[in-house]
């Protein structure tokens, strides 16, 4: 029996695709830049793109080699030159875009270039230029810049050492310089909370800051304890007053709110005997020798539980305020950015229906934060990073290690609602109508001593957090763009294979396989075969009551028959 050997045979054919629109034809090179310039201008994308040229340099076609990154593309001479081979093209054009606009050539720009006309010239197909193009009909064309004058290729003989390697088209990449980047960044700190201070000066000198003051003078000033005992029941709460104060200030406490309870002075006087004495502090004696006795009232210095409620627990004629209650407005790249925020966050962050007017709080017992829900973008940012601030700056851990004891409340506030303005503005998030009311209402005087005392901590601590916050941002950019191309990896894989499609789609799930085999799943058949029970049960009931209803006599019908057999009726 002679045996047959079979060696699969294919054909290699290229698919035409959706030709490219443009509003001139291709019939020079500034032409085909024009044209390319307008396609590439819009993606955010590094493509490389290979225009296939006849004799007399028309075009033939136009091949997508590859979609690369922010700032590569990977491509590789056998990937450039197979729709050239395919077309029959006598030259070639090569284009890549720079999505930033830098238009110069990198490193890998220049070696891919060099590689390709390496393996231009074996194959015979010169490649004409290769050009950067960029925004506005910019572009760098290597073969003006007489950077395409090579010398003649010079070709490995051994096949064993004959390799050709991958290249990157890639935008130049900034060098870094690390103590120019950190110096650039403290001066942007300086600038930011200069502005801050400038627009803190000017709240105090507004008419609005006056009639602030005057409301703000007729609220008590609690002692540290009376803070902490504040803090401890209500953590969001900003400005309390008691039930007799609010109805003096046209406010009333809403029904049902519970009172915050702190100790308010309750001193008392005593009566109590003891020796007089003389100017000079010497007891007096009387002509016995004894001393003169006096009875004197003593004040005992005492405390009592009292109750007080914050503004959100009252409602009534609004308070003077001096700046903006809340930011509005949305934030480009808003998800991204929260995202990040939320990453390099030193403690949880999470919404919920804060009581009251608080935007947000950070619970320096549990280790979070909380946010206001439905705010802005804008507000959601600024809270967020304020709140951070906290976390970052007056934890429990470092409020015990400092030499004075612990910041005061009005401190903390400045610095983190400063350090907020400060990350915002960085990333273009404008905040000034609502902080610079914030700081100016939480310092002691016009001098702002909270501010410029804290100026350096504050401008240390929005820089790392702006470093942080954008490095994150980084991270998952990547890794969203290479979730995104193994996504498109697998459709590919997907569209190509329907066998593997096939596959991939079919779920191991008991109840889905059983459905598949039987026309229907386990619990379906379950179902099913308990209604045709049922069916059969009803059915088998009322054959019975109807026979039944047909033997029985009722008092009608036996009246009928016995009528009916005495010829009654």
């Amino acid at each position: 029996m002679n045996k047959k050997y079979r060696v699969p045979q294919v054909a290699i054919r290229m698919v035409k695709m959706p030709p490219l629109i443009s509003k001139e034809p291709m019939n020079s090179t500034q032409a085909a830049i024009r044209i390319m310039n307008d396609t590439l201008k819009e993606f955010d994308r590094e493509a490389l793109v290979v225009v296939n040229l006849k004799n007399d340099l028309k075009p033939i076609n136009v091949n997508f080699v590859s979609l690369g990154t922010l700032n590569a593309s990977l491509a590789h001479p056998r990937e450039i030159l197979k729709s050239s081979i395919l077309s029959n093209a006598a030259c070639i054009l090569l284009f890549h875009n720079h999505p930033s606009g830098d238009l110069s050539p990198s490193s890998d720009d220049v070696a891919v270039t060099d590689q390709l006309q390496k393996a231009c010239h074996i194959m015979g197909i010169p490649i004409l230029d290769h050009i950067i193009v960029g925004a506005d009909d910019q572009y760098y064309s290597f073969h003006e810049k007489k950077m395409m004058d090579i010398p003649a290729p010079e070709f490995e003989k051994d096949i064993d050492k004959f390799e050709w390697k991958g290249a990157e088209v890639a935008e130049q990449k900034p060098k870094y310089d690390s103590k120019k980047t950190a110096e650039d960044r403290k001066q942007e700190m300086k600038e930011i909370t200069d502005r801050l201070e400038k627009g803190v000066s000017e709240i105090f000198q507004s008419e609005k800051y006056q009639k602030f003051l005057d409301t703000m003078s007729r609220f008590p000033h609690y002692s540290l304890n009376n803070n902490l005992l504040i803090m401890m029941q209500k953590p969001d709460a900003t400005l309390c007053q008691s039930y007799t104060g609010w109805k003096q200030m046209g406010r009333f406490v809403k029904k049902g709110e519970k009172g915050i309870r702190i100790l308010a002075p309750s001193p008392y006087k005593i009566e109590r005997e003891q020796n007089k004495l003389d100017e000079k502090g010497i007891t007096i004696l009387d002509k016995d020798g004894e001393p003169v006795k006096e009875t004197v009232q003593i004040n005992v210095t005492a405390f009592k539980p009292v109750s007080t409620f914050d503004i959100s627990q009252t409602e009534g004629e609004p308070i003077p305020t001096i700046g903006v209650d809340e930011l509005t407005g949305n934030v480009d790249g808003y998800a991204k950015l929260f995202e990040a925020i939320k990453e390099v966050s030193p403690v949880p962050i999470g919404f919920e229906d804060i009581k009251g007017e608080s935007k947000g709080y950070f619970q320096t017992a549990e280790n979070r934060i909380a946010i206001q829900e439905g705010m802005s973008e804008i507000q959601n940012i600024k809270t967020a990073i304020h709140e951070m601030a906290h976390a970052k700056l007056h934890n429990m851990e470092i409020q015990k290690n400092r030499e004075d004891g612990g910041q005061s409340r009005s401190s903390k506030e400045v610095e983190a609602e400063s350090v907020a303005y400060t990350v915002c503005q960085h990333f273009g998030i404008d905040t000034s109508d609502y902080s610079f009311a914030y700081v100016a209402g939480w310092s002691k005087g016009k001098e702002t001593p909270e501010l410029k005392e804290s100026l350096n901590t504050i401008r240390t601590a929005a820089s790392e957090l702006i470093t942080a916050i954008e490095e994150k941002t980084m991270e998952l950019t990547v890794n969203k763009e290479n979730t995104e191309t193994k996504d498109d990896q697998r459709k590919d894989l997907i569209k190509d294979n329907p066998l593997k499609n096939a596959e991939m789609q079919v779920e191991d799930d008991y109840n889905t396989i059983d459905g598949i085999i039987n026309n229907g799943s386990k619990k379906d058949m379950e179902e099913d075969l308990k209604t045709e029970q049922k069916s059969v049960r009803v059915k088998i009931r009322e054959n019975r009551e109807k026979l039944k209803s047909e033997h029985m006599d009722t008092p009608k019908k036996h009246k009928e028959r016995h009528c009916r057999d005495r010829g009654l009726c």
